[in-house]
C-alpha cells in the first residue's frame, strides 16, 4: 500500500473526578480494558492503511481484535535482515469442504459456522527493534466488527472472566458484573466496546471450567466439580476443642450440638405477645412483641390506650424464662426486688429493699394519701367499672394488666420466701413464713 502507516499509541491518562466508587473501579477488571479501545478496535479491523504498533501497544491492543485475525503462516526460522513477516486472514477465510463428523446415536447436536465468506488478508512485519507494522493485503471484510464478535470472543475479553477480582465467584454474578456500566464513571459499556456483547453465562462457565483443566492436568474435570459441589455445603463445629468431621447440611450440625455440647435453641414463639387491635398489623403472632413492656408501649404510641388506666410504675421487660430445672425465674428491670445478690449481708438487704419500695412504690395498690383509704379506693374504682362495658381493647387490655398484676405477685411470693430462707434457714422457712405473715 501507498499510504502512509499510523502510528498507534498508547492512551494517554487524563484527570477524572472523585467519585464513591473510586476504590472499586480502581481493582475493577473493567479498569484493565483501555478507554479508547473502540477506535483502536476499529482501525485493526479495517486497516485501511498500515498500522505500526510498539510491543507495549501491541501488547495492550492486539488481545482484543485476535477474533477476527488468524495467523495462517509463520516464519520458519530469523531472516537475515532481522525483519520477520508473518502472514494470516480473517477468520471467515477457512475452508470448510471437511467431511463431517460421523453421527451415532449418544452424538451431542453440533452446529459447524459458515466459512469461506470473507476473502480479507494481513501481513505483519516484525522489525529487529520489536516495532510491528500491520497492513492488509486482500480484500476488505464482507462482514462487520460486531458480526465477528457474535461468532468468537477474542481473549481480551475471556481474560477479564479469570481475573484475580473473581476469584470464588459464581459465573452469573462474573457476567452481571461486567455487564453492569455503574462501575465506570461515564457509565460507558467498555465491556461491549471491547467485543464481549455477546458474552454469555455458558461461555464464562466454559472459560473457568477450562482453568480448572490447566489447574488439575491429567483429571476428569467433571469429578472434580464433583467434589467442589459436594464439599460446597459441608460445615464444621466451631465448639472450642471439638474434632467431629464435617455436616452435610445445619441440621445435622445442631442435632450434634445438641447432643454432644448441650446447646439449646432458643425459641421464645410461646412468649410472643400481639396486639388486641384487629386493625393493627402487628396483631399477627409472627409481628408481635417479646415482652409485656413493649406491647403496652406500643398501645400508648399507636392507639392511645396503652393499658387502660392504672398503669404500673414498673419498667422493664416482665417476662417469665424457665431455666433448665424448670424453675421459674423473672427477669427484667421492674423486677428489681428478684435481682438481689444472694451472697450479699442480709443486714445489708433490708435498707436497699426499703430504699427501693419508696422508689418504686406499692406495684400492686395504687398511691394512697391514708391507709385507711386504700380499700375504700378499690371498692369505689370495682363500683364505677363494673356497670360500664368495656369495648374488645379495653377488655384485652385489662387482661393484659391483670396478667402483669399476676406476674408482680409471683415475683413478690418469692422473693419473700427467699428472703425468710436467708433469715430463718431452709428448715424454718415454713414456719418463718407463718412468723411473718402473723
Amino acid at each position: 500500500m501507498e499510504s502512509s502507516p499510523v502510528t498507534a499509541s498508547a492512551p494517554t491518562q487524563t484527570p477524572t473526578q472523585p467519585s464513591t466508587s473510586t476504590a472499586l473501579t480502581t481493582v475493577s477488571p473493567l479498569n484493565t480494558i483501555p478507554q479508547d479501545i473502540a477506535l483502536h478496535r476499529a482501525l485493526l479491523f479495517a486497516l485501511d492503511t498500515p498500522v505500526q504498533l510498539t510491543p507495549q501497544v501491541w501488547e495492550k491492543f492486539w488481545p482484543y481484535i485476535d477474533n477476527v485475525w488468524c495467523v495462517h503462516q509463520k516464519p520458519q526460522g530469523p531472516h537475515p535482515s532481522g525483519i520477520s513477516k508473518v502472514y494470516g486472514g480473517c477468520r471467515l477465510i477457512r475452508k470448510t469442504n471437511f467431511p463431517p463428523p460421523p453421527i451415532h446415536e449418544n452424538s451431542r447436536p453440533r452446529q459447524r459456522r459458515e466459512g469461506g465468506t470473507c476473502k480479507a488478508k494481513f501481513r505483519l512485519t516484525i522489525y529487529p527493534d520489536g516495532k510491528r507494522q500491520v497492513e492488509r493485503t486482500g480484500e476488505a471484510h464482507s462482514h462487520t466488527l460486531e458480526h465477528i464478535d457474535s461468532i468468537k470472543r477474542n481473549s481480551g475479553v475471556r481474560k477479564l472472566v479469570l481475573d484475580d477480582f473473581f476469584k470464588s465467584w459464581e459465573a452469573g454474578g462474573i457476567l452481571a458484573y461486567l455487564r453492569d456500566t455503574a462501575h465506570q464513571p461515564d457509565g460507558r459499556d467498555l465491556l461491549k466496546e471491547a467485543g464481549g456483547l455477546y458474552l454469555s453465562r455458558q461461555e464464562v462457565q466454559n472459560i473457568m471450567n477450562g482453568a480448572l483443566k490447566k489447574a488439575y492436568p491429567g483429571q476428569d474435570i467433571s469429578e472434580v466439580k464433583k467434589q467442589m459441589d459436594k464439599y460446597k455445603t459441608y460445615t464444621t463445629c466451631n465448639f472450642k476443642g471439638c474434632d467431629a468431621p464435617a455436616f452435610p447440611d445445619i441440621k445435622s450440625l445442631m442435632d450434634h450440638r445438641k447432643a454432644v455440647h448441650g446447646l439449646k435453641s432458643h425459641d421464645h414463639s410461646d412468649k410472643v405477645y400481639s396486639c388486641p387491635d384487629k386493625s393493627c398489623w402487628r396483631r399477627k403472632k409472627s409481628k408481635g412483641f417479646a415482652t409485656l413492656l413493649g406491647l403496652e408501649e406500643h398501645l400508648r404510641e399507636k392507639h392511645g390506650n396503652g393499658v387502660l388506666d392504672g398503669d404500673l410504675t414498673g419498667n422493664g421487660n416482665d417476662d417469665m424464662d424457665v431455666d433448665d430445672n424448670g424453675e421459674s425465674s423473672m427477669m427484667g428491670a421492674s423486677g428489681l426486688l428478684s435481682g438481689f445478690d444472694l451472697t450479699l449481708d442480709p443486714q445489708l438487704q433490708a435498707p436497699m429493699a426499703q430504699v427501693q419500695q419508696q422508689i418504686l412504690g406499692d406495684p400492686i395498690t395504687p398511691a394512697s394519701s391514708t391507709p385507711g383509704s386504700d380499700s375504700q379506693q378499690q371498692n369505689v374504682q370495682v363500683e364505677q367499672e363494673a356497670p360500664r362495658l368495656m369495648s374488645e381493647s379495653e377488655r384485652e387490655g385489662m387482661k393484659l394488666r391483670v396478667k402483669r398484676l399476676e406476674i408482680e405477685r409471683n415475683k413478690l411470693d418469692q422473693e419473700i420466701l427467699r428472703m425468710h430462707r436467708v433469715l430463718y434457714g431452709e428448715q424454718d422457712a415454713t414456719g418463718s413464713e407463718d412468723h411473718g405473715a402473723g
